[in-house]
């Protein structure tokens, strides 16, 4: 059995933060997020995978290779022009194979995996979620189908399934008819039939989305100290990685994970449910809760940051404050009601002093100067002078 992993989208509503990597290569735990799929196939004996790429494929060829590194072998197809989810599944047609299909931008825990792999073909994963509208919600009226639907909460599609090659020749019509999408090609299946499961799957379709991601990931972070640490309290489930070093006075309570190389100055304090990049630089007396922090990125003493996503190698001067908060926001098309603090693009330069209105959205390589109040989205390349 081969498991075959989409991983070609650009993930628009995932901007500032894929910029520069697609999706399925933003880090949860200091990790891609396909990494945990790429994992629970390996957990679950499933070694042959192939990953449909298109959007900066280079990025995830360059990060998993063929798998050795990750204990899988992995071959890989292109999706030239990112038409829909159907399109890029037909890339793997060459398959003779039954498989797994699961969406590379997607939190499937080993028990997903474990749970679809005992059933025949045409059996698809469904779990509970929020706003079933945004994904595809199951419907049973006239056999299964996959239907948008407003709601509260319900069942809806994970994109985990099991499939044969008979599906090909069901997307190769739909094609033909302009229809690119996989849910309304599942539509046309007949024997198509479903399992609800309480596995952990998770999706995140807007940024902030990311922490409940990370915090799940956060969760199971074993209490490893390495690095130097000084006269630091350190609670709960705290993992820093070798090369690491701590200040003395340092607060950190888990679940806390601490990359390679990372520098967390004297009186620090960071709680959970926060991972912290490779080669970050966190000063003194600096408070983070709930965020995620990125490689390379370098934050200066004094600040505040709760609830917040901080990109690849941003530089952020003195007494920063991101405000958390509930607020209404517009986001390609959607008007959406989100709580959070900031969310910051790669290589975004923050001056002395700046604070940040809730939800607010500043772009990839942006500048701000000192002691500015940003109460709206700041875009790519910005500056706020």
């Amino acid at each position: 059995m081969h498991g075959i992993i989409l991983a070609a989208g650009e993930g628009t509503r995932m901007r500032p933060l894929t910029r520069y990597m697609p999706k399925v290569m933003v880090p949860v735990g200091n990790k891609p997020i396909m990494e945990y799929v790429i994992d629970s196939f390996q957990k679950n004996g499933i070694l042959d995978i192939i990953i449909v790429v298109g959007y900066m494929a280079d990025k995830v060829k360059q990060y998993f290779g063929n798998g050795k590194d990750f204990g899988v072998r992995i071959e890989y197809r292109v999706q030239d022009k990112q038409l829909g989810t159907a399109h890029a599944l037909y890339q793997a047609k060459d398959i003779n194979d039954e498989f797994i299909l699961v969406y590379g931008d997607n939190l499937v825990p080993p028990g997903c995996i474990s749970e679809i792999i005992k059933t025949r073909p045409n059996i698809i994963l469904s779990a509970m979620a929020k706003k079933p509208y945004m994904y595809g919600a199951i419907d049973t009226k006239s056999g299964v189908k996959i239907v948008r639907r407003k709601g509260i909460e319900g069942l809806v599609f994970t994109g985990v399934g099991h499939f044969n090659n008979d599906i090909f020749s069901k997307i190769e019509d739909a094609m033909n008819e302009d229809i690119y999408d996989l849910p309304e090609v599942l539509n046309r299946v007949k024997d198509l039939k479903y399992i609800a499961s309480e596995c952990g799957w998770e999706d995140s379709i807007y940024p902030w989305d990311l922490l409940k991601m990370n915090s799940h990931v956060l969760s199971q972070t074993p209490k490893i100290l390495g690095g130097k640490i000084e006269h630091a309290n350190i609670i709960g489930n705290v993992e820093i990685a070798e090369g690491s070093f701590i200040g003395g006075g340092a607060y950190i309570k888990g679940n806390v994970k601490i990359g390679r190389n990372v520098a967390i100055g004297p009186g620090t304090v960071i709680l959970g449910d926060t991972s912290i990049g490779d080669g970050a630089e966190i000063g003194a007396l600096n408070y983070i809760e709930n965020s995620i922090i990125m490689q390379g990125t370098k934050i200066d003493e004094g600040s505040y940051i709760k609830d917040s996503i901080i990109g690849r190698n941003c530089t952020i001067r003195p007494k920063f404050m991101a405000i958390s908060g509930k607020r209404r926001i517009i986001t390609n098309g959607d008007m959406i009601y989100m709580e959070g603090g900031v969310v910051m693009g790669d290589n975004t330069e923050v001056g002395a002093g700046v604070v940040t209105h809730p939800c607010v959205k500043i772009g990839a390589n942006a500048k701000i100067s000192d002691l500015k109040v940003i109460r709206e989205d700041v875009q790519d390349n910005a500056s706020v002078m």
